[in-house]
């Protein structure tokens, strides 16, 4: 079983980001792709972002997956729609599955374009899901997804969220061109610069963030496995910035003394970017 992991967000495509320039790597889906790959799952990732819809359909025809999940948002919702649809003419057996924080609220919708939709966190779901298909079970007994049964919606059981995150690898870094994302921030605004996750979750109830993916729920890794990817990035990529993705990152003021603690142990130094309230 082949599984292709994409998210449908093109930089060439994207006028007001060309003249911006601050593109970041397809974190959540290295994350899914790092826990498939950990479960001995074939697994390849096509970053779109520095990509074309010619090589992305190039790349498609040698890998020819089973399976093809994308990471889909309110921004690349209707260029992942255009793709779906060349990819139904093109391998009609492929089964097509879309993640996201847009989906949660639009099920129905977006299963008239995809056979399967993925409510909430990705990597054990999807996991599921593949084998199920694999294996020809019961695709109800999957835990946290959405499909339709003769137009029928079908919702299964809620997904229970990873509680130990450490547990998580890393992401899947290895599979894209990472250092054209810091090259890029190098060229056009001075910082070798990528992103880097410390939790998920959030107490809060904003509609427009991760909520809708990783839940009202505050999960953090531990500090000493942050700093050690921050250390493993300025290593391997030269990094010279970072930016935190998380929804609230000084939501825990314990956690933050904790990481302030170890970062100046360890006289690791970065300029970086985070979100805060």
């Amino acid at each position: 079983m082949k599984v292709f992991v994409t998210h449908g967000y093109f930089l060439e495509e994207d006028e007001v980001e060309k003249k911006i320039m601050k593109p970041y790597p397809p974190l959540g889906l290295l994350y899914v792709s790092a826990y498939l790959k950990q479960k001995n799952i074939d697994t390849t990732v096509f970053d779109t972002t520095f990509e074309s819809g010619r090589t992305f359909f190039e790349s498609l025809q040698i890998v020819k997956p089973d399976v093809i999940a994308f990471y889909c948002n309110l921004m690349t919702k209707v260029r992942i729609i255009r793709l779906i649809a060349r990819i139904k003419e093109l391998s009609p057996q492929v089964k097509i599955i879309i993640g996201g924080p847009d989906v949660t609220y639009n099920l129905d919708n977006y299963l008239n374009y995809c056979d399967f939709v993925i409510i909430g966190e990705g990597e054990q779901t999807l996991f599921e899901l593949v084998k199920a298909i694999e294996n020809s079970e019961d695709i109800a007994d999957v835990n946290g997804i959405a499909f339709k049964v003769d137009g029928e919606l079908i919702k299964t059981a809620p997904r229970v969220k990873i509680k130990e995150i450490d547990e998580l690898p890393l992401p899947d870094r290895q599979s894209i061109n990472l250092s054209k994302y810091a090259e890029t921030w190098k060229k056009h605004h001075g910082k070798a610069t990528l992103n880097i996750s410390t939790q998920r979750g959030c107490p809060y109830t904003c509609k427009w963030c991760s909520t809708a993916v990783y839940g009202q729920s505050y999960r953090r890794r531990s500090a000493k496995l942050v700093v050690d990817e921050i250390i493993l990035l300025q290593s391997q990529y030269d990094v010279e910035a970072l930016w935190f993705v998380d929804d609230v990152f000084t939501v825990s003021h314990k956690w933050m003394k904790a990481f302030h603690e170890e970062i100046t142990r360890r006289n690791v130094k970065v300029k970086f970017e985070c979100i805060t309230r």
